[in-house]
């Protein structure tokens, strides 16, 4: 898949231009700065767009029928215990589903031994972070099914969704969640209204540099992808923080995969949040690692 990095950029100076345009009215050395960016946005356009007209690349339609999957759920896990047994459960039997893999990230309750007991198989992770037990987890269940599917420990995605996903599946490489669509949102869950845009802000520069590719989430942890499309990428996954999932779905574009998104049901996490949660000052850093990936990587 062709990359749009001019456009990437184009954009920013566009931005730039805006701002600088709106401050001018205020501060008069400003007057001459927003043409110099707007130009620039400008030039960078038009080269994207001339390098554009000899881009012959297609993505084609395609359909594989998934009859008996096996699906092998890769669940991320820290402190969980007042959620693993239920979280477990409602994935353990659900159809197609051959195996749960708890991977704890060092918790320092008894979140192992509750997964052991629901019917899980719990790995211990050592290497503290979301992305570090999210890599840990997608290793795990590549030798236990041939498709993959990451989710969280903490009781706020479904287990009922895998069907969507898998339905989703026979048309990509990989099915994203998406938490934006408020209509599947309780009302109580930690979708705050500068996280939801937040999320759909990064989504939409990583879709202005692969165009090919619909994107409204950058955070979501839940995605089914089949172990082909996963061993692809699996050695490229470096990220050991809270931008992994940015780091996951640029990689998967980038080796040219077939990603979807679609909606799924979001509901309040049981226990404390340890990610982003709605500590605004860690959602913003875990925002500007996003972008760093998205410019630059």
């Amino acid at each position: 898949m062709r990359e749009h990095k001019l456009l990437l950029w184009a954009f920013h100076f566009f931005f730039i231009a805006f701002l600088s345009y709106c401050l001018k009215f205020f501060i008069n050395v400003f007057s001459g700065i927003s043409d110099f960016f707007f130009i620039i946005g400008v030039v960078l356009f038009a080269a994207d767009w001339l390098c554009s007209l000899s881009d012959k690349e297609e993505k084609n339609l395609f359909f594989e029928k998934i009859s008996n999957p096996s699906i092998a759920v890769a669940m991320t896990a820290y402190n969980d215990s007042k959620s693993i047994s239920d979280s477990v459960a409602d994935f353990k039997d659900r159809e197609g589903v051959a195996a749960v893999i708890v991977v704890d990230n060092n918790s320092s309750d008894d979140t192992f031994e509750k997964a052991v007991s629901a019917g899980a198989i719990a790995v211990k992770e050592t290497v503290q972070g979301y992305g570090a037990a999210c890599k840990r987890g997608l290793r795990e269940a590549m030798s236990r099914g041939d498709i993959i599917c990451l989710v969280e420990g903490d009781c706020t995605f479904s287990g009922e969704d895998l069907k969507k996903f898998t339905a989703y599946l026979e048309n990509a490489d990989m099915v994203l969640g998406t938490r934006t669509t408020r209509e599947l949102n309780s009302k109580d869950s930690q979708i705050t209204f500068s996280l939801q845009w937040g999320n759909v802000f990064m989504a939409k520069l990583m879709q202005l540099r692969f165009l090919k590719v619909r994107l409204t989430d950058m955070g979501c942890t839940y995605r089914l992808i089949k172990k082909p499309a996963l061993e692809k990428i699996i050695d490229d996954l470096k990220v050991d923080g809270n931008h992994f999932s940015c780091e996951m779905i640029l990689q998967a574009l980038k080796k040219n995969l077939t990603v979807i998104e679609i909606p799924v049901t979001f509901r309040k996490r049981v226990g404390e949040s340890k990610g982003v949660g709605s500590d605004f000052f860690k959602a913003a850093k875990t925002a500007f690692e996003m972008w760093k990936l998205i410019m630059f990587a």
